[in-house]
């Protein structure tokens, strides 16, 4: 079995990994996720592992995952 991977590239706005479109973008979210998953079930928790919860557009137009919620990034009081 081999394990297929969504292309990206290093972005211009730093050492990011970049993903051309949301749909691929929102693709390695769901590989990510899942592979951490896998990770913390080997573990037995889920401590100290980060978690990619959402896509984002960079000011270059490129995208990429990110553990931060939307309403920190907004800086929206709970």
């Amino acid at each position: 079995m081999t394990a297929k991977t969504v292309d990206f590239r290093a972005c211009p706005c730093g050492s990011k990994r970049a993903y051309e479109d949301d749909h691929a973008a929102t693709k390695a979210l769901g590989k990510a996720q899942a592979k951490r998953a896998r990770v913390a079930d080997r573990r037995g928790t889920g401590r100290g592992i980060r978690h990619e919860s959402r896509t984002y557009e960079c000011e270059y137009g490129m995208y990429h995952l990110t553990s931060q919620s939307r309403t920190r990034h907004l800086g929206v009081a709970a």
